[in-house]
């Protein structure tokens, strides 16, 4: 049996055309990558973070990543290169922590 991250990573890919860990780099930073933002859904809080002498940083966060109504809790390590560009580092955490299926139903006339 597959684990969340790996099924995660497979759907991301051929859903949205990129990878797991450059969502997550993406997502830390504000952006979100075109036509993602009706299906993803990611909050996140910075928990730490180092500065090396090169001008790099590496920033650790934790947050919600809510894809197609099922919710994953991760952790994860983003490193900032000294011209800005983002890379996930590693993925800690990734576990499904909620999901849910919406079901529209009409409303019938009473009679």
């Amino acid at each position: 049996m597959q684990d969340a991250g790996n099924v995660l990573s497979a759907y991301v890919a051929s859903r949205f055309g990129t990878t797991l860990e450059q969502l997550l780099a993406d997502a830390t930073g504000g952006a979100a990558p075109a036509g993602t933002e009706s299906a993803l859904r990611i909050t996140c809080d910075a928990i730490g973070s180092f500065v090396y002498e090169d001008g790099g940083a590496s920033e650790l966060y934790q947050g919600l990543l809510t894809l197609e109504g099922v919710t994953y809790r991760f952790r994860c390590s983003v490193f900032i290169d000294a011209g800005g560009d983002r890379f996930t580092e590693s993925i800690g955490e990734l576990e499904s922590v909620r999901w849910g299926v919406r079901l529209a139903v009409p409303d019938q006339a009473a009679g």
